[in-house]
This record gives structure tokens, C-alpha cells and sequence, in this order.
């Protein structure tokens, strides 16, 4: 069995500390294969917060994959953020962007995010096809995730709903492709909505917060684990009795059709 942490919107600089130690303890114990952390790592895009989020994510053993957000960008320096938005996320996070492989699937990361947009919310995501197909062409024919901050269609019971700009078309892109997991963050809750398309289907799971920017009310974190054809995420919700699993679904992908997937 694959079990892969998915983290996403760590937010340091508004970390919430004492979700991050109750995380940090349920992923020692539980020892992932993989860890992905699904962008926001800082709240400004300061050098002190990137520090913080490296150092912090350094402590696991497990491979990592790591993207960047909207909020990975230098909050309070226009030109740079327009320039060259993500030169301080590459510099502390370039090497673990890499494609990654957990077992017989892999990982391939995406950036959704942008330092600037001609729309009011500069902040929502976006999609180029062309960097679609080189993450496409990363999974190859293996069972694939693909990563990134924004989801591509809001999901249905998020706390925020999400305007990625070519999402709808992004959406209908991975279905009939080898990918069956899209792990994102940016809403600040958990949710899985099951994508189905004439083509094909795939999985959209969203990770919540473990800052102090909560829109659920509570930080938390998704535990994924594969076992075989089959899937099951569970949200890993703080509480006043610190973490507990609130199971966000299972589903079976059909081994006569690998373009299915089906809750059980």
C-alpha cells in the first residue's frame, strides 16, 4: 500500500504552531511514502518565511514534491513579483519540484500560480497547455497525480469558490489521460470531488490549512492511501483534542476500464 501525505497552504508567517506539531507528529508516526505539499508555503513570500517552511518540511524522511502559490510571490515588492515572481521559492525549493515516484504511480508538479494577472484577483490560479502537456507528457503512461495550488473547477463543498482561469478546459484535458489524482490547496478546506468525463474521470482531493487563516475552523490535512485499484482520503482535522480523521471517501478505479472511478 502507497500512502502519501497531502499538505497544502502551511502559510508561515501565519503558521498556526500547534497544528504544525500535532502534523508533524502524525507524519513521523505514520511514515508516508511521499509527501506533497500543494503550495502557500509562506504568507508573504519573505526569505524568513521560506527558511521557516524548509526547515520545517526538512524534518521528514519522506520523499517531497513541492509547488508554489499565489502567496509564494514577494508580497510587498510589485517589481519582483511581476519580474521574477518565484526566484525565492526556486531557491529554496527548485530541487524538490522534480517529478517524483511512489511506487508504480508518479508525481508530476504544476504551477498555477502568478505574481500578477490583468483581472482584480491577480491571486486565482491559471493554466498554460503547454505546461499542462510537459506535466502530461512527465506521467508518461503510468498512473499519475498531478499537483498544483488551484483546483482546476471549484469543488463543491470548499469554504471558497476558485476562478482558475483555462481550468474548465485543464479539467477536461487530464480525464482521459493517466492521471486519476489531482491534489491542490488554495481554498483552505478539505474536499474530494470525483471529475467524470466521456473519456475518462479523475479525482480532485483538497487539502486544508495548517495556518491561523482558517475558513472551516479548524487546521488540517489530507492522509491518501492507495492499495491497488483502490483510494482513501482522509482529512486529519485539528480539534481541541488535537487531530482527528474525518474520512473524505473511498473509491475503486476499474480495473476493466482505468479511465474509471467509482466511490465505495
Amino acid at each position: 500500500m502507497i500512502r502519501i501525505v497531502h499538505l497544502a497552504d502551511l502559510h508561515f508567517g501565519t503558521e498556526h504552531p500547534a497544528a504544525l506539531n500535532g502534523a508533524a507528529d502524525i507524519i513521523h508516526e505514520t511514515k508516508p511514502d511521499a509527501i506533497i505539499v500543494a503550495g502557500d508555503l509562506t504568507q508573504r513570500g519573505k526569505r524568513s518565511e521560506f527558511e521557516a517552511a524548509r526547515n520545517w518540511l526538512d524534518q521528514f524522511a519522506a520523499p517531497r514534491l513541492v509547488v508554489a502559490g499565489n502567496h509564494d510571490t514577494p508580497l510587498l515588492n510589485a517589481v519582483s513579483r511581476v519580474s521574477h515572481p518565484f526566484s525565492r521559492f526556486d531557491r529554496h525549493f527548485a530541487e524538490l519540484t522534480a517529478p517524483l515516484d511512489i511506487g508504480s504511480w508518479r508525481a508530476v508538479g504544476l504551477n498555477s500560480a502568478r505574481g500578477w494577472q490583468a483581472r482584480s484577483n491577480w491571486a486565482e490560479g491559471a493554466v498554460r497547455r503547454s505546461h499542462l502537456d510537459i506535466a502530461l507528457n512527465a506521467v508518461g503512461d503510468r498512473p499519475g497525480i498531478i499537483t498544483c495550488h488551484h483546483p482546476f473547477v471549484p469543488p463543491a463543498t470548499a469554504p471558497l469558490r476558485t476562478r482558475t482561469r483555462r481550468g474548465v478546459a485543464a479539467s477536461a484535458a487530464i480525464a482521459p489521460s493517466p492521471v486519476r489524482l489531482l491534489l491542490t490547496g488554495h481554498v483552505h478546506g478539505a474536499a474530494a470531488d470525483l471529475h467524470r468525463y466521456q473519456g475518462g474521470a479523475y479525482l480532485n482531493l483538497t487539502a486544508g490549512t495548517l495556518s491561523t487563516r482558517m475558513r472551516e475552523g479548524h487546521p488540517s490535512f489530507n492522509m491518501i492511501e492507495i492499495d491497488g485499484e483502490h483510494i482513501t482520503a482522509t482529512a486529519q482535522r485539528c480539534g481541541p483534542k488535537g487531530f482527528e480523521p474525518y474520512t473524505l471517501g473511498s473509491w475503486q478505479i476499474d480495473p476493466d476500464d482505468p479511465a474509471a472511478i467509482n466511490p465505495v
